[in-house]
């Protein structure tokens, strides 16, 4: 009897297990239906990591942009940490490809802002009667740097010629021609040599021509000098030659060919301010200043 008994819980025993594993089997398919739905849904990937989706999974949303989770550093530069390029210093970089309607957007002039007029008072400009504030132009605009990267350029002139030199600058950019700075006079206090020496495109500066009490055309706004220390200024004074700024000396021989030398031979920079009506210092007869375009009121 107890024999019977037991050969019979030992029945019942087995087929409950039997039960209990195809129970379990059935819950863990369950779950596994469960997961699978779960990783296909909208809210999949933004608290589990990305490991076991596809490369297509990880790199699709609609309209194509890249899925980016919290969980990892989102790449690329987002619309609000880019930097607003009509306030940002003069030589940030642009690092995103701008549409031509950006570009144009980028270039453009506007009476001297306060701000502006903050670093310029008593350095650049200073109280006068040949001109007037008013009677000048900020610019901002974009140059091709040396480094082949698109910066963000400022430049003060004349408003008589602020849409020519916005037009000759944004040629100039669309061509790709190299300029190494555009920084107000006044990031080098005013100081024209300072400027030169570390390769400053510039133009209204409140001085006088160097060696004289004539003013220069720069403190009329109404002239440029670009790429200074690859276009030196040459002077012969009591007949020896004498190059500014020093170190530049290699690059006052005109016959040498080198980068960022302005002149006839196919430059396109000498080539767009000749064609507006402005002066070259490489053509003058008693001096040679190969970074300077001038024209007259």
């Amino acid at each position: 009897m107890k024999m019977v008994i037991s050969v019979a819980g030992m029945t019942i025993c087995l087929l409950c297990g039997g039960c209990l594993q195809g129970k379990n089997e059935e819950k863990r398919q369950t779950e596994q239906e469960a997961d699978r739905e779960y990783a296909g849904s909208e809210d999949a990937g933004r608290d589990e990591p990305d490991a076991g989706r596809t490369a297509e999974q990880q790199g699709e949303l609609s309209g194509g942009e890249d899925l980016v989770s919290p969980a990892r550093p989102e790449t690329g530069e987002r619309e609000e940490d880019r930097p607003d390029y009509r306030t940002c210093m003069s030589g940030t970089v642009v690092a995103q490809e701008l549409t031509q309607e950006e570009v144009s957007s980028l270039f453009y002039a506007q009476e001297i802002p306060e701000e502006v007029f903050v670093r310029m008072d008593g350095v650049s400009y200073v109280e006068n009667e040949d001109i007037a504030l008013e009677d000048l132009r900020y610019l901002r605009l974009l140059y091709v740097g040396f480094d082949e990267q698109t910066h963000v350029g400022e430049l003060i002139v004349h408003v008589s010629i602020a849409d020519t030199i916005l037009d000759i600058f944004q040629t100039l950019y669309e061509n790709g021609y190299q300029i190494e700075k555009m920084r107000l006079i006044d990031d080098y206090d005013g100081d024209d040599h300072a400027s030169l020496l570390d390769n400053n495109t510039s133009a209204f500066n409140y001085r006088v021509v160097e060696g004289s009490e004539k003013l220069s055309r720069h403190a009329y706004g109404l002239a440029i000098d670009i790429n200074p220390f690859y276009n030196p200024y040459v002077t012969y004074p009591g007949g020896v030659e004498h190059i500014s700024p020093e170190g530049s000396e290699p690059y006052a021989d005109r016959e040498a060919d080198f980068p960022h030398k302005i002149g006839k031979d196919g430059d396109l920079c000498w080539q767009l301010f000749s064609e507006h009506g402005f002066t070259w210092g490489g053509d003058w007869k008693s001096l040679k200043d190969y970074q300077h375009f001038q024209i007259s009121e």
